[in-house]
């Protein structure tokens, strides 16, 4: 499965964005791919990295990427709190769940 990552712009990071990706492209195992390069629609799924709780890059022309995004704004997941430590593995959790209903 290809999954698209797009990030805010980092104005007002709370958390260790790069950290958590880097986490979660280590645990995904094979047959996921992160992609940034956004030239090839549409994709599996997508990860929106938001450094805080605004989540401004989350946007209706988002959909054109696709339409399974999961948001990462600041500390929660989907909108969703959690300890910092756990927002990969939450992540992980979502795409591994997209899968296995696609298949």
């Amino acid at each position: 499965m290809d999954i698209v990552v797009k990030y805010c712009g980092g104005c007002n990071c709370q958390i260790d964005r790069s950290k958590i990706i880097k986490d979660i492209a280590s645990s995904l195992g094979s047959g996921y791919q992160l992609i940034t390069d956004t030239s090839f629609t549409p994709y599996g799924a997508g990860i929106l990295v938001c450094g805080c709780s605004t989540a401004c890059a989350l946007k209706k022309e988002l959909d054109e990427l696709t339409g399974s995004w999961t948001v990462i704004a600041g500390k929660a997941v989907d909108f969703q709190e959690l300890p910092e430590d756990r927002l990969a593995s939450a992540v992980i959790e979502k795409i591994k769940g997209m899968k296995r209903e696609g298949e």
